[in-house]
Parts: C-alpha cells; sequence; structure tokens
C-alpha cells in the first residue's frame, strides 16, 4: 500500500483535520494535502515524526497496510489482555486470602461451596426434565441411536453446565468480596494506611480508619460506588458471559418461534369464532379469552424480542396490559359456562347413509371386515348383496380380491367442510350432537346356504391361516433343535479334545 493511502488512514483513524495534522507535522494544510493525493513526498525527518506520534515502524508506514497492521496489534492486545487479566484474577484472589483472617476465609469458602451446591441441584433437576423431554421425542427412535444421541446431548449439557456454574461461581465471588476488597484497599491506601497494618476487612480501634470504614459502608448500602469499567469488569469472566448470553439468546430466539406460531393460530380463532356469532354470551365469551391470549401471547413476544436485543420493557405497562387481560380472560371463561349452559344435547343419527354393493356368489368366497361386526340376513337372491349403513362424513370401501371381499370403513376427508358448516349451525342453534357416536351397521343378504357357506368359507380361511402360522412357529421349533443337537456334538469334541491334551501334559509332566 502506497504511503499516501497509510497516511490518508492514520489521519481519518485518529479523527484528525488537514490542518490539525499539519500543525502537530509543522507545515502546511497543503503540504499534507500532496502527500495524501501522492503529488509529492515527505521528507525523512516528517516520515519519522509520523512513525513516532502515531506509533508506527517505517516499513508498515511505506509498505505495510496499517489498518491490517492495527488490527493484528489490537488481537495480540487483546489476548494478552486475557492472560493478564486471568492472571490478575487469581494473584487479586490471593492477596485477598492473605488478608483476611480465619473465620472471614472460613466464611467465603463456605459460602461458595453452598452456591457450588445450589448450582449442582439446579442443573441436576434441569438434566432430570430435560432427559425425560428427550425420551418423549425421541422415544420411537431404535434403542441404539437413541443412547448415542442421549450420550452426545448428555456430554452437551455437562459441558455447558460446567462453564455456567463457573462463570456464576466466579462472578458472585467477584462481586461479593473481591471488588469490595479492592475498594477498602484504595480508600486505604489514600489514608497511608497498609494492608498489613489493618486488613482489608477488619476494624480497629483507630479512629480515623473507623471514619473510613463508616463512610465505605455507607456508600456500601447507597450503593453509589462509580468504578470504570475497564478497570472493574474481568475481561476472562466477561468474554465467557457473552458466549453464555449468545447462547441463550438463540434459545430464547428458538422459543419465540413458538410464541409467533401461537400469535398466528389465535388470530385464526378470532376469525373462525364469528362463524358462531348467533350463540350470545358463548361467542362474547369466546371472544374475550382469544383477545385475552392475543393479549399475553404479544406481551411475552415484546419480552423475548427486548431480550434478544437487549432492550428495556417497560414492565409496569406491560404488568397492567397483563393483568388486564387476565380480568379479559376470567369474564370470557364465565361467560362461556353461562352461554354453554343454555346448550341441549340433541341425539343423532349417525348413520345416515346408505351403500349397496352386489357380488357373484362363489364356491369359496368369504367376507373380510375390519371394524364393525356383520349382520346377515337371509332373502331369496342368488347374488351377494352387502349393505353399508354409516355417517355421511365417514366413507366406505367395499373391495373383491378373488375369493376375498374386504370391508373397510373411514373418515372422509373430502367431507371436513361439511362437517364444519353442519357441526356451526347445529352450535348456532344451541344444540351438541355427536356426530361420530355410532359405528357403521354392515348388512349381507344372501340365500340361507350362500349364508352358511360364506361363514363356513371365513372360518376355513380362519384355520388355514392359524395352521400356517403354527407350522412357521414348528418349522422354527425345528431349526432351534437342530442347532442345539450341533452345539451339543460341538461340546462334545471339544471335551475329546481337552481330555487329549490333559493326557499329553501329564505324559510330558511324566
Amino acid at each position: 500500500m502506497k504511503l499516501s493511502e497509510n497516511l490518508k488512514r492514520i489521519r481519518k483513524d485518529n479523527n484528525l483535520s488537514q490542518e490539525q495534522l499539519a500543525e502537530k507535522l509543522g507545515v502546511s494544510r497543503q503540504a499534507v494535502s500532496k502527500w495524501e493525493s501522492d503529488q509529492s513526498y515527505p521528507e525523512m525527518d516528517k516520515v519519522l515524526l509520523i512513525c513516532k506520534i502515531f506509533n508506527y515502524n517505517i516499513d508498515e508506514l511505506m509498505n505495510e497496510n496499517v489498518k491490517e497492521v492495527d488490527d493484528a496489534k489490537e488481537s495480540k492486545i487483546n489476548i494478552n489482555k486475557y492472560i493478564e487479566d486471568f492472571f490478575g484474577f487469581i494473584t487479586k484472589t490471593v492477596d485477598m486470602f492473605s488478608s483476611m483472617k480465619l473465620k472471614q476465609k472460613i466464611q467465603c469458602i463456605m459460602e461458595q461451596i453452598g452456591i457450588a451446591i445450589f448450582l449442582i441441584i439446579i442443573f441436576l433437576i434441569i438434566g432430570l426434565v430435560g432427559d425425560s423431554i428427550v425420551y418423549g421425542i425421541f422415544r420411537k427412535i431404535t434403542a441404539d441411536a437413541y443412547y448415542v444421541l442421549r450420550d452426545i446431548i448428555e456430554s452437551i449439557y455437562i459441558l455447558f453446565s460446567a462453564v455456567l456454574g463457573t462463570t456464576i461461581l466466579l462472578h458472585i465471588f467477584k462481586i461479593r468480596y473481591l471488588d469490595y476488597y479492592e475498594i477498602v484497599r484504595e480508600d486505604i491506601e489514600k489514608e497511608g494506611i497498609k494492608d498489613t497494618d489493618k486488613g482489608a476487612f477488619e476494624a480497629t480501634k483507630d479512629e480515623k480508619y473507623d471514619e473510613k470504614r463508616k463512610i465505605f459502608i455507607q456508600k456500601k448500602r447507597e450503593k453509589i460506588i462509580i468504578r470504570d469499567p475497564n478497570q472493574s469488569q474481568s475481561k476472562f469472566l466477561t468474554g465467557l458471559f457473552k458466549l453464555i448470553l449468545n447462547f441463550i439468546k438463540f434459545i430464547v430466539v428458538c422459543i419465540s418461534l413458538l410464541f409467533v406460531f401461537t400469535f398466528v393460530g389465535l388470530f385464526c380463532l378470532f376469525v373462525v369464532s364469528f362463524m358462531f356469532v348467533k350463540t350470545g354470551f358463548l361467542f362474547v365469551g369466546a371472544l374475550s379469552l382469544i383477545i385475552s391470549g392475543i393479549i399475553i401471547n404479544f406481551i411475552i413476544l415484546q419480552l423475548l424480542y427486548n431480550f434478544i436485543i437487549s432492550k428495556k420493557s417497560p414492565k409496569n405497562k406491560m404488568a397492567m396490559t397483563f393483568v388486564i387481560s387476565l380480568i379479559l380472560a376470567g369474564v370470557g371463561c364465565g361467560m362461556m359456562l353461562i352461554g354453554i349452559s343454555s346448550f341441549d344435547y340433541v341425539e343423532y343419527n349417525n348413520n345416515d347413509t346408505e351403500d349397496t354393493y352386489d357380488f357373484k356368489m362363489a364356491d369359496t368366497l368369504y367376507i373380510q371386515n375390519f371394524g364393525s361386526p356383520i349382520q346377515y340376513i337371509e332373502k331369496d337372491i342368488k347374488e351377494v348383496s352387502v349393505v353399508i349403513k354409516h355417517s355421511k362424513y365417514l366413507g366406505a370401501s367395499v373391495t373383491r380380491y378373488s375369493n376375498e371381499i374386504e370391508i373397510y370403513c373411514y373418515r372422509d376427508d373430502t367431507k371436513f367442510m361439511q362437517f364444519l358448516r353442519d357441526m356451526a349451525k347445529d352450535i348456532n342453534k344451541k344444540e351438541i350432537k355427536d356426530y361420530y357416536s355410532s359405528s357403521p351397521e354392515i348388512y349381507v343378504y344372501a340365500s340361507k346356504d350362500n349364508i352358511a357357506r360364506l361363514k363356513q368359507n371365513k372360518i376355513d380361511k380362519e384355520k388355514t391361516e392359524a395352521k400356517n402360522v403354527i407350522d412357521g412357529y414348528l418349522e422354527q421349533i425345528d431349526a432351534l433343535q437342530q442347532q442345539v443337537y450341533d452345539l451339543k456334538c460341538e461340546i462334545q469334541n471339544k471335551e475329546v479334545i481337552i481330555d487329549n491334551l490333559k493326557e499329553q501334559l501329564i505324559h510330558y509332566e511324566n
């Protein structure tokens, strides 16, 4: 990179105008302008002065990109700062403990142990709950895959808990002891009192020290301790806190997505509720309850959003809105109960649709049904007639495969909208019906001989299937018995070999 470009970047990074830079170097503004536009070149003494003022060497200024140089220096400084701050944290802790009496040391250590035990209990409870959630989500996968997945999640959780718990423990220790120790020590040193003579946390009969301690306690009570954040905060702990905070924010984002879907679903319910506007109290109560849910959902989304962007939430306003939404929800529930009490239960004949299927009789024909039992009715006909009475919201399938007639009833999704319209009409009439209370009715009409043959063919089919299952199990038993026989023979052969080896061993010993 050219000197002109480096010089322009240095001036802008330090918020200097051409006149201000010219004044520092003892030249005119026009000279600086010519240097930056590459129309002229500064003298060597000016180059050396620039290097001295802005802390660069000649090679960096003439041949390298000063931005990359600055970034490298800043990165090195930051790494060194983290290391120095970590060892500084240890040094301050050792100094503090060396200035404390035995009683205070025991009190500090016991407090940290108590906090650690409390954190461990909390993480164990969260871990047990998380294990149940993981089992509920992944219980349908194979056992081997489940245990591998659970071990991975458990390892990640243990690592996260260890880092989070250690960070919390160190931070509490810092704000509870180390920061106060630093403040007391600085106050004592300002008055010329050494820690070795007075102690950082010990009061004496010295009036001057007692007065200083009273001032410190008063400041502590009023929480008026103003310190430079760059000096009072630990870079080592701050880095860990930033990592943990970003991880928590990621989890909050995932949770927010669930509330977004809930928010959309509540608005859909709000629109659908107008289908039942004729129900009076029930409609008003349901509408109030839905509006309350929307308000509460919005408050939660706002809190999560403010947490993610680190924005302060209007707590008083949100708390008042939350209370109002709870009152609205209570009123809505009461009005819904009043509205439901005026409803009547109406008996409803589900099987209002009839389908008829005719089939030719065969010597081996039988009927296979999935669900409701079959009612056989004698009728002087040559064919076999199957009649299915079912709800208009259900569908029926009767198919013949060779010598088998298969009957299957199912819920017809194509009639779902019709079901919703009918249900809305009944609710607006303040009527409650059970649309799927009765099972479909299946009737088979045939002659007496054909009915007997159909039943016998079904029995013979079931016997054949049962015999096939039994034969399959018998074949498996024979195969297992053959394996047992083969293993017994192998054991006998091994025993003969062992006896021969024992005889050879005895012969060699003799």
